[in-house]
């Protein structure tokens, strides 16, 4: 099958030296391409700034901001793929109007002013409703109810396929073991304990490979 994955945080400027960014490692959605590749999908990465090493088979397309990452994404799934593991976090917010060269370090305070950023699943889903489409919803936080409610309901409003839900509370950005939540189309549930991203990577693409068959709580 033909899959693209996006990994890693987005970049979005304030001014010419300055940006707003999360924290993401992009290991999770490394270990998803590199799993993929190993099950003999044919395997593109959109990335943002990030250090993971990828096979040398996997195409990667690199991109710094939310616009880049959404533009260059729904470029290349319209040449047509089979499917979409959206990994990156994306900055929800960026900067209205980035300012040119670089804000003063004297002033006492200024504020920004920020817009929403497009929920690139959703527009992925929009635009080619037969792409199986999986997400990532991360929280902070959260009783595990209220991440599932929370993954859930993402999963129903944007038609989505399959979402992966995960505590950056417990094991923050750049950890390298993770403990997910699977929820799938038909609201089947799979609660995998902490293990490797590498472990996880293997669980995610045995359900994406089942498609929507159940998948086994561990």
């Amino acid at each position: 099958m033909k899959v693209l994955i996006t990994l890693g945080p987005t970049q979005e400027p304030v001014d010419e030296v300055r940006y707003i960014t999360t924290g993401s490692s992009g290991k999770m959605g490394a270990a998803l391409a590199a799993e993929g590749l190993r099950r003999k999908h044919q395997v593109t990465v959109i990335s943002g700034p990030v250090d993971v090493v990828l096979p040398e088979k996997i195409k990667v397309i690199k991109v710094r901001t939310a616009e880049e990452m959404i533009s260059e994404t729904l470029k290349e799934l319209g040449k047509g793929y089979d499917i979409f593991i959206s990994a990156a976090a994306i900055a929800d917010y960026t900067p209205f109007k980035p300012v040119k060269g670089k804000i003063g370090s004297g002033l006492k305070d200024f504020s920004i002013k920020l817009k929403n950023n497009p929920k690139l699943t959703h527009e992925a889903k929009k635009r080619f409703p037969g792409l199986y489409v999986v997400a990532f919803k991360a929280e902070y936080g959260l009783s595990e109810k209220e991440l599932i409610k929370r993954a859930s309901s993402k999963l129903q409003r944007e038609g989505l396929d399959l979402i992966c839900a995960n505590d950056i509370g417990i094991n923050g950005f750049g950890s390298d073991s993770t403990r997910i939540i699977i929820i799938d189309a038909d609201r089947v549930k799979a609660k995998l304990p902490l293990a490797s991203k590498r472990k996880q990577a293997r669980k995610i693409w045995d359900h994406i490979e089942k498609k929507k068959e159940p998948i086994a709580a561990i």
